[in-house]
């Protein structure tokens, strides 16, 4: 597998209208240097450049009923930037990362409608933002507002065991278990009001759980559907901050619920279809230090539609109701930023580590949303 990209990232600046409009949407009269260049607080070139091999080889034993599986992958990625703001620290800047991933797995078939298996997994994500490797600019300030950054790649191993069972009523169960290094949280900042990616390196991470699910088979046109997860997952050391550590060793995960689940049920006689779902979502952590969080909330969707067999040149014309966030009510939704630690908090060697305040999302209202489609 190969890719390739190259993609220019600049921060410009246009006048506004009373009305809040720009002069001109297509990138004419910025505003500009007195020597005409455009005014610019990002100004990035950017190249990513991606090989990956991979070899892969099953077995069969025991007349087919076992089935055992190997394969391995290596990844080869190499990144160039060049930060084209006048003054920055340092003009070109990249990475190159390379990981093999070896993956195994086992299933067995107890009968034809029942499966156990096991699975050993493993993963890498290079930095996952392009301005880790950019200097921001503020507009009040000379100096570099978000500088480069030394961010690792992000490897993961994990192991699952699991259940499956295939008839009328279908199952699925499994323990899981990820052990995460250099684990990369989403985040993100803002200069000069502009939300910029900056993810978090938080060391250490491990994750373990159950999950499980459970649907029927279309009866009498009726297809119930329920899932629910438990999840416990912790920092696994403490995070360097300025000249001390924070005590985050232990911790619950940022953005870890620990229980989830999701209920649904749907309905198609051929002409007449819908389905119903709810999704609750449990409290979720918003800083490293588990001293801010956001309450679990829960969401419900309803969708309703007529499917027409054929209507003179329309094949199968159908209308559908789509009817989102249900009793909407005013909650928090996600996360813009994630903080390490939202109080000042005292460090392991004894100094103060000041605390800043994370950004949440706020969920919408009810939003309904009607279709029509055909084939011809």
């Amino acid at each position: 597998m190969y890719s390739y990209i190259a993609l220019e990232e600049p921060i410009y600046y246009a006048p506004v209208g009373y009305d809040g409009s720009i002069a001109n949407r297509y990138s004419k009269y910025m505003v500009t240097l007195p020597d005409g260049r455009e005014y610019r607080t990002l100004d990035m070139n950017f190249k990513h450049q991606m090989n990956e091999i991979f070899i892969d080889d099953e077995l069969k034993l025991l007349g087919g009923r076992l089935t055992l599986d190997a394969g391995l992958r290596y990844l080869m990625i190499t990144r160039w930037a060049t930060n084209l703001i006048p003054g920055v620290t340092h003009y070109n800047v990249g990475g190159s990362y390379s990981q093999p991933l070896p993956q195994v797995s086992a299933s067995y078939q107890i009968t034809p409608n029942d499966q156990i298996y096991i699975d050993g997994t493993t993963s890498y994500r290079a930095p996952a933002s392009v301005q880790v490797y950019g200097e921001v600019f503020s507009t009040s300030s000379p100096n570099p507002a978000s500088k480069q950054s030394s961010l690792k790649g992000e490897y993961a191993i994990g192991e699952e065991i699991g259940y499956r069972h295939y008839s009328t009523v279908n199952v699925a169960l499994s323990l899981f278990n990820y052990n995460i290094t250099n684990n990369q949280i989403t985040s993100s900042q803002y200069i000069n009001g502009i939300p910029l990616p900056s993810p978090i390196e938080a060391g250490g991470k491990t994750s373990r759980g159950a999950q499980g699910e459970i649907g029927l088979r279309p009866w009498h046109h009726w297809s119930p559907y329920v899932s629910a997860q438990y999840l416990h997952a912790t920092t696994d050391n403490n995070i360097i901050k300025g000249n001390d550590l924070l005590p985050t060793r232990g911790k619950r995960a940022v953005q870890s619920p620990e229980f989830s689940a999701a209920v649904g049920i749907s309905y198609d006689d051929g002409s007449v279809f819908g389905n119903f779902a709810f999704n609750y979502v449990g409290s979720q952590y918003s800083t490293i230090m588990n001293d801010e969080k956001i309450p679990g909330y829960e969401t419900a969707n309803i969708t309703l539609g007529y499917r027409m067999r054929k209507l003179w040149f329309a094949e199968h014309p159908q209308f559908q109701l789509n009817v989102v966030n249900i009793g909407a009510r005013n909650y928090l939704s996600g996360f813009q930023s994630i903080s390490t630690n939202a109080k000042a908090t005292r460090g392991i060697y004894g100094t103060t580590i000041a605390g800043s305040s994370p950004l949440y999302l706020s969920a919408g209202g009810v939003a309904a949303i009607a279709s029509l489609s055909t084939g011809f």
